[in-house]
């Protein structure tokens, strides 16, 4: 359904009982008999001013009304078909700072992706990793400093059924949740859009947003593979999507905000991303500047023309009954990246005191973009760092207890507070390559990396930062035995014998896979 639109027998009989309503209450008691007898009633014995009054009054009450149906209208268009168009991008400071960082990156991107054109399937059968995937996530190394992570998201495909629609090129995704996550909770949505995306108030508690970025399609570009963005990997779902209840929505919209998005939607595919044969009879494009998906709907890129590069914005949202069932449906690294939404918040989106430049200074040397209440950590005060734990968090600041001082909590900002640093000869795991493997600290160094020797047969030694360690939980890594794993490593592991940091093992910090849009 498109906003604006009041081409709806119900709309409109609403209206005309609103207007009558207001009418009624201007008459005196033979008119209004009059009026219900299907008379023609006399106005004119009513000054101007009143009737002028009384026409304003009801024009009033008919628009008030025309709303809060069409509202509710698209409220029902999105929790029982899984989308609805929107007329107008509401205005929220989210998409603003979606936008901010399109216009100052978009072209930046778009060059590095261009000019690496030839790589864009390196080690996609090997490893059988999406196309664009390897390059992505070495730009993204560019961009961490700046709150960017680039990924590759599902591909195009070509329309060949009989050869099972196969892969055809790329599709990227350039996220700014970092960024985002540096401005603490944001402020809620406008009333409309909050009322459109969640009727039920148990749902408006404390919803999260997942997901700030926009995507990066190159030209002709074939349509993209169909796909949910959120769905259970067990087929025994223990906590399925119920009838009329969208909890995972994303807004798409085209940052000019006047040309339109072309995504191919299949009305009511609520199929945990399983894809059927009669959704491509079922297919049908969306026209619209502005579109609210549920992501657990089957849904699709259309393709590119010839005419450059394309490019949609997206905010992906989780409802506060979305979030428990969120936990089964990402991964534990990726829940980290969200940021809640903050209905108390009346001001401005808050900037937390981070310089581009300080960004990923801060994340080597063991600091974070959000902390979790419990978390044993070190805190400056006075210039000086001290053990401490993390007790409550407020907007902009966390509330810290120091270990040894049982009565003193202080109030200490993002800046200030970073991990506890691994000592000497502590058996950690570090991650590499999307997985994580068992190593020895065998160096400790000032500016928080370290050298770690590896377990089992693994010769030699490698240097890594703090960011990429933790403490050693398990003996299996998608249930294969370590020693498996690590002679998978070995025969891949390059050469490493520098000790500098552009030596150190690229961390693979994010899984960008469920939340990425279109």
């Amino acid at each position: 359904m498109l906003v604006g639109s009041i081409e709806n027998t119900h709309l409109k009989a609403k209206a005309a009982e609103a207007a009558e309503s207001v009418l009624e209450a201007a008459l005196t008691v033979p008119q209004s008999k009059s009026l219900h007898a299907g008379a023609f009633v006399e106005l004119g014995n009513l000054p101007d001013l009143e009737l002028a009054k009384l026409k304003a009054k009801a024009e009033s009450v008919v628009a008030a009304s025309l709303e809060v149906d069409l509202i509710a209208s698209q409220s029902s268009s999105l929790h029982t078909g899984g989308w609805v168009e929107l007329g107008k991008l509401p205005d929220w400071a989210v998409f603003d700072l979606v936008e901010m960082y399109y216009a100052k990156y978009f072209d930046e991107v778009l060059e590095l992706l261009e000019s690496e054109r030839p790589r864009w399937f390196e080690d996609v059968e090997e490893r059988g990793i999406r196309p664009g995937n390897k390059i992505a996530k070495e730009i993204s190394k560019l961009y961490e400093s700046k709150g960017i992570w680039i990924s590759a998201v599902h591909p195009s495909v070509k329309d060949d059924r009989e050869d099972s629609y196969p892969t055809s090129g790329p599709r990227f995704y350039v996220s700014v949740m970092p960024a985002a996550m540096w401005r603490g909770p944001a402020p809620p949505p406008p009333k409309d859009a909050v009322r459109i995306l969640w009727p039920d108030m148990q749902d408006r508690r404390n919803p999260w947003i997942t997901e700030v970025g926009w995507t990066m399609v190159p030209p002709s570009s074939d349509a993209q593979a169909m796909h949910a963005d959120i769905k259970a990997d067990d087929s025994d779902i223990k906590d399925p999507r119920e009838e009329f209840q969208g909890r995972f929505h994303h807004f798409i919209w085209k940052p000019d905000r006047v040309t339109n998005c072309s995504t191919g939607v299949v009305t009511g595919a609520f199929t945990n991303g399983e894809v059927e044969d009669h959704m491509f009879a079922d297919l049908r494009k969306v026209s619209s500047t502005v579109v609210v998906l549920d992501s657990e709907m089957c849904h699709c890129g259309s393709a590119t023309g010839p005419d450059g590069w394309s490019g949609s914005c997206t905010v992906q949202l989780c409802s506060s009954r979305g979030w428990e069932p969120l936990q089964s449906r990402a991964s534990k690294e990726l829940l980290e990246y969200v940021v809640p939404i903050d209905f108390s918040s009346t001001g401005p989106w808050i900037q937390l005191p981070f310089r581009e430049e300080e960004a990923a200074e801060h994340l080597r040397r063991g600091g974070k973009l959000r902390w979790d209440v419990g978390s044993l950590v070190e805190v400056r005060l006075e210039d000086q760092w001290f053990p401490a734990t993390i007790v409550a968090r407020s907007l902009t600041s966390y509330q810290v207890h120091r270990n040894g001082n049982p009565t003193i909590d202080e109030e200490v900002s993002l800046t200030n507070i970073r991990d506890r640093q691994w000592s000497l000869g502590s058996e950690v795991e570090l991650k590499s390559s999307g997985h994580w493997y068992p190593v020895k600290l065998v160096k400790v160094n000032n500016d928080w990396s370290y050298r770690v020797e590896w377990d089992e047969d693994v010769t030699g030694t490698d240097l890594c930062y703090h960011w990429d360690l933790r403490a050693k939980v398990k003996k299996f890594e998608n249930n294969i035995p370590v020693g498996a794993a690590l002679q998978a490593k070995k025969r891949a592991r390059p050469d490493s014998s520098a000790d500098t940091p552009d030596d150190a093992i690229a961390s693979d910090k994010r899984t960008k896979s469920d939340f990425n849009a279109l």
